[in-house]
């Protein structure tokens, strides 16, 4: 539902579905499952070598600092896997878009009403994906500057009266 508030047309929806599709066509969450696998396999190996090999200083220290260390691993892998991920969905999501006639430039749009609705700060959507600026900056790179609006009446209409309880 909150994707959705940030549609104010037919296109700014199709956009977001057409992302989401985008990550299912490159098989994302299955490689950020892998992902996701073998940095935990290689911290817990890291962790457990220092505790063993690493004599009683450096052991006491790994051990003290386990958590730390694997939110920092999954922050640094993950989370940047995560950054690309995005930006190549919304790429796909733009090929989409042409592709069955929606306005790419209304991903665009969505992403200016998500950034006016962010909270900075907030662990949420933001940490883990680019920010609207970088975002729309890379598919204005593709698609060029904002064109005028293109949308049919009929089907803003339609859009709005779908819409109506969100």
């Amino acid at each position: 539902r909150g994707m959705l508030r940030c549609c104010r047309t037919e296109d700014a929806a199709a956009a977001v579905l057409a992302h989401e599709i985008g990550h299912v066509q490159a098989k994302h969450g299955l490689q950020a499952i892998q992902k996701s696998r073998v940095t935990e396999a290689l911290t817990t190996l890291g962790a457990e070598g220092a505790k063993t090999f690493g004599g009683g200083e450096l052991a006491r220290l790994a051990q003290t600092f386990e958590r730390s260390v694997s939110d920092i691993t999954r922050t640094l892998i993950v989370n940047g896997y995560s950054r690309e991920f995005e930006r190549q969905a919304d790429t796909a999501a733009l090929a989409i878009l042409q592709r069955i006639g929606y306005d790419p430039q209304a991903l665009v749009d969505m992403l200016q009403v998500m950034g006016r609705n962010l909270i900075p700060g907030r662990g949420d959507f933001a940490s883990t994906h680019p920010s609207p600026e970088s975002r729309i900056a890379q598919i204005e790179g593709v698609i060029g500057a904002h064109s005028p609006d293109r949308r049919p009446a009929a089907r803003q209409r339609r859009f709005e009266e779908a819409m109506g309880g969100v």
